[in-house]
């Protein structure tokens, strides 16, 4: 009998915001003008993408996942994220509220795609809150996520990380031997924040969407021919053009690789650098596949990681995820299946994630008139601090009163209580 958990706890470790992807129903133009569409708000970051994918779950190897993350203290924002995040079954100890840190203000950050009527990304604009953080500063601060790391198994970090925290957090990964996982959203991000970091810092899977992943590879130096057989690996698993596995992984300072053309959806590649390099291509399903092609292609590539994640897990509860032996031809089909699963869960989604888009109707459950209340009241407090300290010295005044009815009925009862005789204790009391 094991008196032990061999399941992990996993750190996922970025920003946190808000999702608006925009649909125009008009043909894709340069004209200057207002197109008609449709546009939907949801909760994302590839951070809390991939805790969500976790958490919901519920797989036997992983005991828990948290995230750490920014979020601006009083704003009506964070209280929906804040409720995404328990929703989900994320654990919330490390959301950590600021309304200023380092001398700038917190802000909230956010993400914007605007799609065109072939649902495919015309424009997205990136606003990441903890680009510039730079957490290990402030000593206070430092500490929590220092806690934070400590406590977890397996950590995740986004790219639009301050290259200290990204550095700080992989020393941590390499002396305690812990899996670290890394998710590159845009090639400026990944090129400053993990690229930029510490040479000696290694993934052990890193994962990006193809067109991010070769602009990338380009800026790095990697032949247009090595590329292009890349590419074509990536979007119909054919290796008939040759290209360097090891190399590729070796530039990305990773072990492994997971990637898709999310446009096409053919399927996901994964590649694997050690002992000898290995590469498989996972094909989606038909319906997967066209629900991703026709739009539902938000969160995949998070999604597809997610599912890596939960395949280490599963291995290293195991004991068999030890470097050089993780993805294997024993192996390729528990990672198939879960990258898979994920991927199609995701597709399933209007969001990110399941669960993720904020509606502007509630649900049946949160309708009643006391939630509403409580809400209400938990936005001002946010909002409006001083309704702190006015419920405060209403609930003085009560306990007071209290206080006072209680010396009366055991005075009445014939028990006599010696008060201190102090001006300002009679005042209290009346007495």
């Amino acid at each position: 009998m094991l008196w032990f958990h061999t399941d992990k706890r996993i750190l996922t470790v970025g920003s946190v915001h808000l999702d608006t992807i925009a649909l125009s129903n008009s043909p894709t133009t340069h004209d200057d003008v207002t197109h008609i569409g449709d546009i939907t708000h949801s909760v994302g970051g590839s951070a809390y993408n991939i805790a969500a994918n976790l958490a919901s779950h519920h797989a036997k190897a992983i005991r828990e996942v948290a995230i750490y993350c920014i979020l601006p203290h009083h704003s009506v924002l964070t209280e929906i994220i804040k409720f995404k995040i328990d929703a989900a079954g994320i654990n919330s100890k490390y959301v950590r509220l600021y309304k200023d840190f380092n001398g700038r203000h917190v802000r909230g950050g956010g993400y914007v795609g605007i799609l065109d009527d072939e649902r495919l990304i015309r424009h997205a604009v990136v606003d990441a809150a903890m680009y510039d953080a730079n957490i290990f500063q402030d000593r206070s601060e430092a500490a929590k996520l220092e806690a934070a790391i400590a406590w977890a198994d397996m950590l995740v970090l986004d790219s639009d990380l301050a290259v200290s925290t990204v550095n700080h957090i992989a020393d941590h990964a390499r002396d305690h031997a812990k899996p670290l996982f890394i998710s590159i959203g845009s090639p400026p991000a990944g090129l400053r924040s993990w690229i930029g970091s510490h040479d000696t810092n290694i993934a052990t899977c890193l994962s990006g969407r193809l067109l991010v992943l070769c602009k990338v590879l380009e800026q790095l130096g990697l032949s247009s021919s090595e590329i292009a057989a890349f590419r074509r690996f990536v979007e119909t698993g054919d290796r008939t053009a040759p290209f360097d596995i090891s190399k590729i992984c070796d530039m990305l300072k990773t072990q492994h690789v997971v990637c898709c053309n999310v446009q096409l959806s053919q399927g996901f590649a994964v590649l694997a650098a050690r002992p000898s390099p290995y590469s498989c291509f996972f094909a989606t399903p038909d319906e997967v596949r066209n629900r991703i092609q026709h739009g539902s292609s938000a969160g995949v590539i998070d999604g597809a990681l997610a599912g890596f994640i939960q395949s280490y897990a599963h291995l290293a509860a195991r004991g068999q995820a030890e470097v050089g032996n993780l993805l294997t031809s024993s192996t390729q089909k528990l990672f198939s299946t879960n990258i898979v699963d994920f991927v199609e869960h995701v597709s399933q989604s209007e969001g990110a994630t399941p669960g993720s888009v904020i509606s502007f109707e509630e649900e049946a459950k949160q309708q009643s008139g006391l939630l509403k209340v409580w809400r209400l009241t938990k936005i001002a407090f946010d909002v409006l601090p001083v309704f702190k300290y006015l419920l405060s010295i209403a609930a003085a005044i009560i306990a007071l009163w209290l206080i006072d009815l209680g010396i009366d009925v055991l005075t009445y009862l014939g028990y006599e209580i010696a008060l201190p005789d102090k001006a300002w204790l009679r005042m209290l009391l009346r007495r």
